[in-house]
């Protein structure tokens, strides 16, 4: 089967040279490919509707293009004639790993085409694409020799360990911490094992070799190794690299206008800010609630593992994160560039050592990806003294991007990483990556030129494989943001607390990572483009970046320009028709080209083209980073010229140069674009990545490209008039606001508006996206126009701007036009509230007959509308007047009062005064304002009324602070210290301990606890005592301050020292004496005390005499105070303790160890000596006067002892032994033994068979108690046991005239070695002998086997023995069996004799057959016949030499097996392994050796 699909493989791979397939065709809609691009040719209109509506570019089939035929690999290049090294290869690294194998693609063979066949024919790896023509394989030896077979394959090579291993361990000579990776599959998941057919694990490998080693994810280890296992570990199939773990290193107002963020932020409708967008910081730490941050930390993220997410050293993440996104909350001047953004942030930096620790790029990117929900990851670090290297690191930062750019299935990732500091010493990985966007510095204040200067220690590229790196510039030196407050090495270089100015790459890299959340934010909202790709924001960044003063980009210094978003996003205004098109839905595969065509409509403007695509990853073993290289062409609209991709001279593209094949990055920049239809084309031009699919990003910038639409429209709700019921004559104005809220501009539309089919007045605008503005008629009414009258605006009239929405130009409004009548009207119709306890609030209105006539009038006010949100509310409100009568043109004046709560909620409130004409029934209104603005009323309530503090210790203790204004507010508050106190702050303030902080904002009735901080002045102070604080709150809303005191009170605080101090001990005490003790109390305390003793023990025996007497102690003094115990004569020793109890619970415990002294005085002898053997009894007045003392019985000895003093004595009795195998158990009668009398002590003793034969081990009788010891030692002699046991372990039946064996084991179960020969007995005639030991050598304990092996002759039953020879005073020196013989049925057989012959003539046979056999093989029979007979003799052969079958004698065996044995007779032999036996050579018998102790 696999020889079928090598050969389908093969006429795949020949039919790449047939001409190229017709355009691919459309797919089904529930296939896969109905994501593909389809075939319609698309011609980008002037104005489509939508950028959604662009349809997709033109992809046709085709084949890949021609490469060289070699492998740039990091050791060297292999070409068909094998490896040239780049550098020198240590000796012992050129040894070549079996598992890899480097093969050379046939430059006409497409690298997929090559991959797809490779891995159809073997069970291999493609382990990474080694450009332009190399592939790394893995397998086993066998299958990487059927792909060397392979057609397509120009050569294969082995690969030296070295390739596996980063040439900074070449030479490693001391202990260091290295990176140890495993393999990836095909979906970039890194293996534990590298499976095809190879055995190894990662993870037991790093247990094994790694020292402290540890794991962020699988297929990833970091630990110590020692420079001898270096070479060990890489040599394994399971690891793909071995790398040092990196150094990490961390490598703005005007920083915003360098970008012209301004220009962008309010140009289009939705507003671009950041909103929506949630970014990434990994960095040192945060300062999270500095202010600027307010609740957008989403999440802080402990990746140091030290238990902090702060910002301790020199606050470099805050500066860092606050520049992305802070809001100026504190200074808006130093607002940071997305301030809206949410904030991820990922703290690395060790608080203990003050440097960056990282499981990797890949889980930190991974983590913020998918627990984060971040889109864009900003890195102010890098790797030091390794400029230019593509690492590990900056491979895992392209596995990532590369992965979550498949637009069909994730949500794209920008990802960005600063250049570094080290200026002409390359840029710092993992910066080096190649989707990732590198980010140098440019000046930022301090210099009229800044946008056009360099920072100066701006790492500058390009990468090693030179790639164009930078990617972009951004502002970096002297950027001002966040200062993190609990930074002590921050520079306070601002004279601000809360902002501070540093310089780098670092401060560069945020710069852009906002500007790409402006991107992001942009591409979603205004573009509608759902989640785009990380390289369609790198895209758009260069799209927009200027040429730094002189033309010459790309270059080293720069890349592709400094950062400007108004050239990324805004069309062009002066003209307005230069603009803007994107597209990151599209992919290739192997040999695919796609095809745009842009009609430039005005001559003379730029046309600008970026191409970028997130590569598959690149490794560490190649040269050069491009996996899938893409190439970008423009052709002029004749097709005479063509540019391509990244061809640049003077900073602008030329023709006549050659493809870029090393950047993942192709720009087409032509300074003055012809008129006519451009084409644009994408060509998968190699692709040596192992997925199907590279999908792409491309941005377009130049004359009618925009693809965005304006929408003007009238704001609903906006239609205002000057008088809501206009009279005829009177003066009135009516307004309403258009707002565009499409994302294209335009120059001019017309508005128009007309009142009851009469025009008015015609207007002219134009407008950017999200520009709002209000226009304004002016109308007097005509008599004609009382009653119901129809207002009519109406954008556009003749329809002559194309936009996304007709249907919201329109408005119609009805209002009441009215005769003269009555008119109201205030001089101060506009009243703010100003107290916050104010309940009502009072306006004159004044009434005017306008007419020439006398008239009856009336008024009457509306319930207050709040404008912000329309609610009505039902507060009381009068009149004093409701009814008046007026002359002609006469006025007068009316009162309104409104009753309110104190306060009202904030804001604007509308009151509708209507005046009528009651006699002609004609309506005047007049609207009225009261204006609530946000008040101040704080309340604190205090945890009691008063604050217990402590003289010495400090004191937290907490407050609430309330909000009782009518809005949600801020209060500062600050803390007034009692002198020599501190009083601060625990959370609210800028640090701990600070004394001024903010409760941030409170809602209405809504509150925080400020937690406080009391530290005392350290001195003893009296109980009581009170001191105040002071707690300062102020409104940010008025200059009010309120003023609540803290009043702190002082805690008792009791404490005593004794002299003599507790827990000493007081020794020599008569037990039956009257012993005083006394005590000297001094109280250090900060109040009088008065103790109450207590008893809390006394040892027995002894009682207190004369009670315990309270005493009092002032404060600061001492005195004596003393009391007294009497013994009983048998008092004991022990613990005397005494309680003082003290006013309030509490308590002092005072003890002393009493050590009672007895009147015994012991005199011990020894008595006797008893052995009991059944029914016999031995005694003797002596230790040994018995002899040896038995082993494994128990015997008795006694002692006689007598109290020679004056008191009573009951000791207890024990025996010390040699071991805890001796048994032993003692007694003494009486246990009481009064003054003059005696008791005798008896022990059972039982010595183990542990003990060596004929040792004189020492027991020891203790007799111990009331401080009084006895120790009695003996010595005694251990009896010696020579004893064997053996047991039957398996019988087999025995049969007339057939062998068979009986198996024993022998065990010594004495206490001293036995050495004997073995020897059996048995019936005559049945030949019974030792198979296996002749002698039997044993320790104490130890046991053999021994095998038996007889032959019945008869059918009658019979009894064998197994004996010791010569073993008299050994028990158990013997063992007989019963043998039950089953006789043969048939009265006889061949007999053994027949057997033997039989066996005889096979052997001969046999023997003849070999000897001719040897002889046709050329050998010479008289050599074999005379080595056999030298080999013949009576020398006893190997440790267990065999007897003779008759008399148990050993027979021969091989040379090889003897024993060297020593000379001791002529004829006598002795062998090490056979102590206390020779061998009579003579004889052919063993015989004992007479100077050998068989005792012993």
């Amino acid at each position: 089967m696999q020889k079928q699909i090598s050969a389908l493989v093969l006429v795949i791979l020949l039919s790449s040279t047939l001409p190229p397939i017709t355009p691919v065709g459309d797919e089904s809609a529930d296939s896969e490919n109905d994501i593909l691009p389809g075939v319609t040719r698309i011609e980008i209109s002037p104005d489509p509707n939508s950028i959604k509506d662009l349809g997709s570019p033109k992809v046709t089939d085709g084949l890949e293009g021609i490469r060289d035929s070699w492998a740039d690999s990091s050791i060297g290049t292999f070409t068909t004639a094998g490896l040239e090294p780049s550098q020198a290869i240590p000796d012992a690294l050129r040894e070549p790993r079996p598992d890899l194998m480097i093969v050379i693609i046939s430059p006409e063979t497409g690298l997929w085409e090559a991959r797809v066949a490779i891995i159809e024919s073997a069970e291999v790896a493609v382990r990474t694409t080694i450009p332009p023509s190399g592939f790394l394989l893995q397998g086993t030896g066998s299958e990487l020799e059927q792909v060397r077979e392979l057609p397509f394959i120009e050569s294969s090579h082995e690969v030296p360990v070295a390739l596996i291993i980063d040439d900074l361990l070449w030479s490693l000579e001391t202990t260091s911490e290295v990176e140890m990776i495993g393999w990836k599959d095909a979906d970039l998941v890194r293996l534990d094992s590298p499976g095809m057919g190879l055995t190894g694990s990662l993870r037991n490998t790093a247990l094994q070799h790694l020292e402290e080693s540890w794991s962020p994810s699988e297929g990833i280890h970091f630990g110590d190794v020692q420079p001898t296992s270096v070479y060990e570990l890489a040599m394994r199939p399971e690891v793909a690299f071995l790398s040092p773990i990196p150094f990490l290193t961390t490598s703005n107002n005007l920083a915003r206008s360098h970008m012209e963020v301004g220009s962008v932020e309010d140009y289009f409708f939705t507003g671009l800010n950041g909103s929506g967008q949630r970014v990434a910081v990994a960095d040192s730490g945060i300062d999270h609630d500095h202010g600027d941050f307010g609740s957008r930390i989403v999440q802080r993220i402990d990746i140091a593992n030290d238990g902090s997410t702060s910002d301790p050293s020199d606050g470099h993440g805050t500066h860092v994160a606050c520049t992305v996104l802070g809001s100026g909350f504190r200074t808006s001047t130093y607002r940071g560039v997305a301030p809206e953004a949410q904030l991820y942030m990922q703290a690395m930096e060790d608080e203990d050592t003050g440097s960056l620790s990282s499981p990797g790029v890949y889980s930190l990117l991974n983590s913020a990806y998918s627990s984060g929900g971040a889109r864009i990851h900003t890195n102010s670090w890098g790797g030091w003294n390794s400029g230019g290297d593509y690492t590990t690191q900056s491979e895992d930062a392209d596995d990532r991007t590369s992965t979550w750019d498949q637009y069909w299935s994730y949500d794209g990732m920008t990802v960005l990483f600063a250049a570094g500091n080290e200026r002409d010493d390359g840029i710092s990985p993992p910066g080096t990556a190649k989707n990732v966007i590198t980010v140098g510095a440019h000046v930022n204040r301090y210099s009229s030129t800044a946008e056009d200067e360099m920072y100066y220690w701006s790492s500058r590229g390009p990468t090693d494989d030179g790639r164009i790196k930078p990617d972009i510039v951004a502002a970096g030196d002297y950027v001002r943001s966040c200062k993190a407050q609990e930074a002590t090495d921050a520079p306070d270089n601002l004279n601000d607390q809360w902002y501070v100015e540093y310089s780098g790459t670092s401060m560069a890299t945020p710069v852009a990572a906002g500007a790409s959340a402006l991107v992001r934010e942009y591409l979603m909202e205004v573009a509608q483009r759902p989640d785009p790709q990380g390289a369609l924001v790198k895209a758009m960044l260069i799209l927009g970046a200027e040429d730094m003063a002189t033309r010459d980009i790309p270059n080293n210094d720069e890349g592709w320009g400094r950062l400007n978003l108004a050239n990324s996003l805004l069309p062009d205004n002066q003209v307005g028709d230069v603009g803007i098109f994107v597209d990151d839905r599209s992919r290739l595969s192997s040999g695919q080209e796609a095809s745009y065509n842009f009609d430039v409509t005005r001559s003379g403007e730029p046309l600008k083209v970026v191409l970028a695509w997130s590569d598959y990853p690149g490794s560490t073993f190649s040269g050069t980073q491009l996996r899938n290289d893409l190439d970008l062409e423009v052709t002029s609209p004749d097709g005479t010229v063509t540019y391509l991709g990244n061809d640049f001279a003077n900073g602008r593209s030329t023709t006549g140069g050659s493809k870029d094949t090393k950047n993942n990055v192709e720009v087409v920049l032509i300074d003055s674009a012809s008129t006519g239809i451009w084409n644009v084309k994408v060509k998968d031009y190699s692709h040596g990545g192992s997925r199907t699919y590279q999908p792409f990003s491309i941005a377009v910038r130049g004359v009618n490209v925009n693809d965005l639409t304006p929408d003007p429209a009238i704001v609903p709700g906006s239609f205002e008039i000057s008088t809501p019921i206009p009279q005829v004559g009177e003066e009135t104005s009516f307004s309403v606001s258009i707002i565009n809220q499409g994302s294209g501009s335009f120059a001019q539309v017309f508005v128009t508006a007309h009142i009851n089919g009469n025009p008015i007045e015609t207007k002219s605008i134009g407008m950017n996206p999200g520009e709002e503005v209000s226009l304004e008629w002016d109308w007097t009414p005509e008599a004609s126009d009382k009653g119901e009258s129809e207002i009519r605006i109406e954008i556009d009239p003749n329809d002559q701007l194309e936009e996304l929405y007709e249907d919201n130009n329109l408005l119609i409004q009805s209002i009441e036009v009215s005769a003269p009548g009555i008119q109201a009207s205030s001089d101060s119709p506009w009243i703010t509230l100003q107290d916050p306890s104010d309940t009502t609030t009072r306006w004159e209105i004044v009434m005017t007959n306008l007419a020439l006539f006398d008239t009856n009038a009336s008024i009457e006010a509306s319930s207050p509308t709040r404008k912000i949100d329309g609610v009505t509310f039902d507060w009381f409100k009068s009149f004093d007047k409701y009814y008046v009568e007026l002359g002609p043109s006469a006025s007068t004046t009316v009162n309104l009062t409104l009753v309110h709560p104190a306060p009202p909620d904030p804001g604007t409130y509308s009151i509708v005064i209507t005046a009528t004409d009651e006699d002609f029934d004609v309506e005047s209104q007049l609207e009225i304002f009261f204006d609530v603005p946000v008040l101040a009323q704080p309340e604190v309530a205090l945890p009691s009324e008063t604050i217990q503090v402590d003289s010495f210790d400090p004191t937290n203790t907490s407050v609430e602070v309330f909000n009782r204004g009518n809005g949600a507010q801020t209060y500062d508050i600050e803390l007034l210290s009692p002198a020599g106190w501190d009083v601060g702050l625990l959370e609210l303030g800028p640090f701990q301990g600070s004394r001024q902080g903010s409760t941030g904002t409170l809602i209405k009735d809504g509150s925080i606890t400020a937690r406080i901080a009391i530290t005392p002045p350290g001195v003893m102070l009296e109980a009581g005592t009170v001191f105040v604080a002071q707690l300062l709150v102020m409104s940010r809303v008025s200059s009010e301050v309120w003023t609540y005191d803290l009043p702190l009170v002082i805690n008792p605080i009791d404490s005593v020292e004794f002299t003599p101090a507790s827990g000493g001990s007081q020794g020599g005490v008569p037990a039956d004496s009257l012993h005083e003790m006394s005590i000297q109390i001094s109280n250090q305390g900060n109040r009088e005390l008065v103790l109450t003793p207590i008893e809390r023990s006394l040892p027995g025996g002894w009682s207190i005499q004369g009670g315990l007497d309270k005493v009092t102690v002032p404060r600061g003094s001492s005195l004596e105070w003393a009391f007294s115990i009497q013994g009983n004569g048998l008092a004991a020793s022990g613990l005397v303790e005494i309680r003082f109890l003290v006013e309030g619970g509490d308590f002092f415990d005072w003890s002393t160890s009493l050590e009672a002294v007895s009147g015994a005085i012991a005199s011990v002898s020894f008595h006797e000596v008893v052995f009991i053997d059944g029914a016999s009894i031995e005694s003797s007045p002596s230790p040994l006067g018995l002899g040896a003392h038995p082993v494994g019985e128990a015997f008795d000895m006694g002692w006689e002892l007598e109290n020679e003093g004056t008191s009573y004595w009951e000791p207890e009795v024990s025996m010390e032994t040699p071991s805890d195998d001796w048994a032993s158990s003692c007694s003494v009668n009486p246990s009481r033994i009064g003054p003059g009398d005696s008791a005798m002590i008896w022990c059972s003793i039982t010595i183990p068979l542990s003990q060596s034969a004929g040792s004189e081990p020492e027991v020891t009788l203790v007799l111990s108690g009331d401080g009084v010891e006895v120790r009695e030692a003996v010595s005694l002699l251990v009896q010696t046991i020579r004893e064997v046991e053996w047991t039957l372990e398996n019988i087999e039946d025995a049969h007339e005239g057939f062998s068979t064996t009986l198996y024993f084991e022998l065990r010594n179960t004495g206490n001293t070695p036995v050495s004997n020969r073995i020897v059996t007995d048995g019936p005559d005639g049945w030949g019974a002998r030792i198979l296996d030991a002749q002698l039997a050598t044993l320790q104490p304990g130890e046991a053999q086997s021994v095998q038996v092996e007889f032959t019945p002759n008869s059918g009658s039953d019979g009894v064998l023995t197994v004996m010791l020879a010569d073993a008299e005073d050994v028990a158990g020196k013997s063992r007989s069996v019963e043998i039950e013989v089953i006789a043969d049925p048939d009265g006889g057989g061949p007999g053994l004799a027949t057997y033997a012959l039989l066996f005889l003539i096979l052997m001969l046979l046999g023997a003849a057959s070999a000897a001719v056999a040897f002889s046709r093989s050329g050998g010479d029979l008289s050599t074999l016949v005379r080595h056999s007979l030298s080999r013949a003799g009576g020398t006893p052969e190997g440790p267990d030499p065999f007897p003779k079958a008759a008399e148990n004698q050993p027979t021969q065996s091989s040379p090889s097996q003897q024993t060297e044995p020593t000379q001791v007779q002529q004829t006598l032999q002795a062998y090490p392994d056979h102590p206390g036996w020779l061998w009579d050579t003579t004889k052919e018998e063993w015989v004992p050796d007479p100077d050998y102790d068989h005792e012993g």
